[in-house]
């Protein structure tokens, strides 16, 4: 049963990060389309903190699942 749980985390995780990702990447993209590379820059620039934050957020989930199903493994 723990098998069911681990692959089932696992794949959960992936998912995650595949559809995060391609949201981010989106969102990016649209900015790009609609206020240009320099509203881009402002975005992804290193000083801006808030993003970072938001980005880890979106991704969080993925990161625990991923976390939890390695420890179930290990525990196995």
């Amino acid at each position: 049963m723990a098998a069911f749980w681990i692959k089932a985390l696992r794949i959960f995780a992936t998912v995650w990060f595949v559809l995060a990702g391609a949201l981010i990447l989106i969102g990016v993209l649209m900015i790009w389309v609609r206020d240009g590379f320099g509203a881009v820059q402002q975005v992804l620039s290193p000083f801006n903190v808030l993003n970072f934050i938001v980005v880890f957020v979106t991704l969080l989930p993925g990161i625990c699942a991923r976390l939890l199903a390695d420890r179930l493994a290990q525990r196995r």
